[in-house]
């Protein structure tokens, strides 16, 4: 029989590169790259085509399953949601709405976004937690702050790319922020053989930093230091935009002043990078336009976040290179509510952290913890793995087993799918429909593109839609329900772009947005209460925290005799955060994770490569291979992230970190950034 070609996009990343699903006899035999799209432009990762292998490895979860005295067994449809439904409407009538938590992952599809969102909402609950605060999120609130949004990045017209805490060819995310940028594996090589520019700030030699014009490594931590030299190097030079500044700007003389005595020299002494090499870069991109600068997680997972991309944000407006060809550009964003009702009740983390959108979920661990405010009794866990992602594992363990009630919907038996009273199988993203929004680089405007259905669904597995309507009937809220499916909910959640799912299907990648014009804040000026970019920020006064970007000194700056080692984390692009450690191809790639140690500290240790290791913090210990390398620095031993579910048999980094020190706006916690020690297996 003929093998159907139909094109899709994958979701195991944000990247969503296009991608063609080979299908045979209603099996999925391949998945390929989709030269055409315009978005990846024939990309495809590992994981990816490995799509095949996690559709029908034999350890996927594809019935309903409950927990007993003696392990899980399996269940019926009907007995799940009947016990879930009886359980969450008796916590509700005996704790109230507000006790139900609804928890999730990164964001790679629309139902990832949605999921069990407008349960949450029905049922009487703001409560929506996930990994925010360590992704993302807190770089959000920072831009917003300067200049009322995020940005995406232009890399096809650019002359220098300053990579911040990132490493975008490895994660396969150059497409930021819903940026199409074309081939992730090309865009920045792409970008040098034009002659533009690569300046690469991270502790760790990546493959991209040995790429780089300029790289600098400063201690994890301390990053906040280096934007302010930048700052006062750009100021003091003069080589900041000064019609910009004078038309577009409140607070600059504040700033001025703010970083006067923030020098090269002041930075050397925290961040260990020459004060030389903080000027070259500075001097570097304010005079090589248009220039863009794109930071990571890594700059998420700190206790100095929302500070320190503040800096970020003003060095790009300071330069010029806010919403210009080759800089940082406003795409159009798609206006629509996806919840048809909303309660008056207020998020448990509403008023500790007013900025943040999301609840932290270090919140929830603590309320859980405390009973304050109060004691969150149901959790529903989509397309995440809270108890691996957050810090400090063990106190996040202690906490979700004080939960009356946890469901759990997923592919794979996680960390946190184990602790789970019920759990559901989730579709992968081959047996339903979805759609993902992006805004496409080149100029060609934003687009909507089809995640086509090209199989049924494994087993039982059910789309998760259709399994919150069912829920939502049996609690006597599908009155709040303006779709019962998969297919309506899209149109729903689309219904803005003025196209329908059945348009996709006809057409799987519609443009639905005017190609790119700059400088929009002429006309329509920036969302920010002066309608300016703010550099000094009243709101932020206001709200307690201080309204020009700061460091905060991290609160293990001084070494510690039992730890004097700065733990830091590494995400492998090879799998997906906590997923997928379980797939034969790719762990013919990375088959278990290692710590990198530099030589100098492996031999003071007696470590030799390969060798195990046991890395103890005051949080905890794991056991891991060692890999000695230069690639970090001296004192610096960079773990491997997202190994320790059940079936990697893998070391948790997240059971060294800790959550007891937090940015103050957003609750982000210093995953990338721990003490500890290392020592040779006994």
């Amino acid at each position: 029989m003929s093998i159907e070609k139909m094109p899709t996009v994958c979701c195991l990343c944000h990247t969503n590169c296009g991608v063609i699903a080979h299908v045979e006899d209603g099996v999925l035999v391949a998945v390929k790259p989709d030269k055409d799209h315009p978005y990846s432009k024939g990309h495809i990762c590992p994981k990816g085509a490995a799509a095949p292998e996690i559709v029908y490895h034999p350890d996927r979860i594809t019935h309903p399953l409950r927990k007993t005295a003696n392990g899980f067994v399996r269940i019926s449809w009907d007995e799940a949601l009947d016990e879930i439904a009886t359980r969450l409407l008796e916590i509700k009538e005996k704790h109230g709405a507000h006790t139900l938590i609804r928890c999730g992952g990164a964001p790679m599809t629309s139902a990832a976004w949605d999921a069990f969102i407008q349960l949450t909402a029905s049922y009487g609950s703001m409560n929506f937690a996930g990994a925010s605060h360590l992704c993302s999120i807190p770089r959000l609130v920072a831009y917003k702050s300067v200049y009322g949004n995020s940005t995406g990045p232009d890399y096809l017209n650019t002359r220098c790319m300053i990579q911040w805490g990132t490493n975008p060819t490895e994660s396969r995310s150059v497409g930021d922020s819903g940026v199409c940028n074309g081939n992730v594996s090309k865009v920045i090589p792409n970008a040098i053989k034009r002659g533009a520019k690569l300046i690469v700030i991270d502790p760790s030699r990546t493959k991209l930093a040995q790429k780089a014009h300029i790289w600098l490594r400063p201690i994890p931590g301390t990053d906040a230091a280096l934007a302010l030299a930048m700052l006062n190097v750009i100021i003091s030079e003069q080589l900041y935009d000064k019609d910009f500044v004078r038309n577009w700007t409140v607070g600059f003389d504040e700033l001025a002043a703010h970083v006067q005595d923030m020098t090269p020299e002041w930075a050397e002494g925290i961040t260990s990078v020459a004060a030389e090499n903080i000027r070259e870069v500075a001097r570097t991109y304010a005079t090589t336009k248009p220039g863009i600068i794109r930071e990571g997680n890594f700059v998420d997972q700190s206790t100095n976040t929302v500070q320190m991309v503040r800096a970020i944000g003003m060095l790009i407006a300071l330069c010029g290179n806010l919403d210009v060809p080759g800089g940082e550009i406003f795409h159009p964003q798609m206006k629509a509510p996806f919840l048809t009702t909303r309660p008056e009740a207020k998020s448990l983390s509403a008023q500790t952290y007013p900025m943040f959108p999301i609840i932290p979920f270090p919140c929830i661990t603590d309320a859980l913890l405390t009973e304050k405010p109060y004691k969150p009794r149901a959790m529903i866990v989509y397309h995440g793995n809270p108890l691996m992602i957050n810090a400090n594992y063990e106190r996040n363990k202690r906490a979700l087993e004080q939960l009356d009630f946890l469901v759990v919907c997923e592919l794979f038996m996680s960390a946190t799918a184990e602790m789970a009273d019920i759990i559901l199988p989730d579709t992968s993203e081959y047996e339903n429909y979805g759609t993902c929004i992006k805004s496409c680089g080149e100029g060609s405007g934003t687009y909507v593109c089809l995640q086509n259905k090209a199989i049924e669904p494994v087993g039982q597995a059910r789309p998760v839609f259709e399994v919150e309507y069912e829920l939502a009937k049996r609690m006597g809220m599908d009155k709040d329900y303006v779709w019962s499916d998969t297919e309506g909910c899209i149109d729903h959640r689309i219904r803005a772009t003025g196209i329908t799912l059945a348009d996709l299907k006809k057409r799987p990648l519609i443009h639905i947005a005017k190609p790119i014009e700059y400088k929009k804040y002429m006309q329509n000026e920036f969302k920010t209460p002066s309608k300016k970019v703010e550099l000094y920020s009243q709101k932020m006064k206001d709200l307690g925290y201080s309204p020009l970007p700061i460091y905060i000194e991290p609160h293990d700056i001084a070494a510690d005799d039992d730890y004097p080692l700065i733990g830091t984390g590494r995400r492998s692009g090879v799998f997906t955060h906590t997923r997928f450690h379980n797939i034969p191809s790719l762990l013919k790639i990375e088959n278990e994770p290692h710590v990198r140690i530099h030589p100098d500290d492996a031999k003071a240790r007696g470590i030799a490569n390969d060798d195990k290791t046991v890395i103890s913090s005051e949080k905890g210990t794991i056991e891991i291979a060692a890999k000695v390398t230069d690639e970090t620095l001296p004192g610096v031993v960079v773990i491997d992230f997202g190994w320790g579910n059940p079936s990697d048999g893998g070391a948790n980094m997240n059971v060294l970190t800790s959550d007891d020190v937090r940015d103050k706006i957003t609750g982000s916690t210093p995953n990338r950034r721990f003490r500890c020690q290392v020592f040779p297996t006994p």
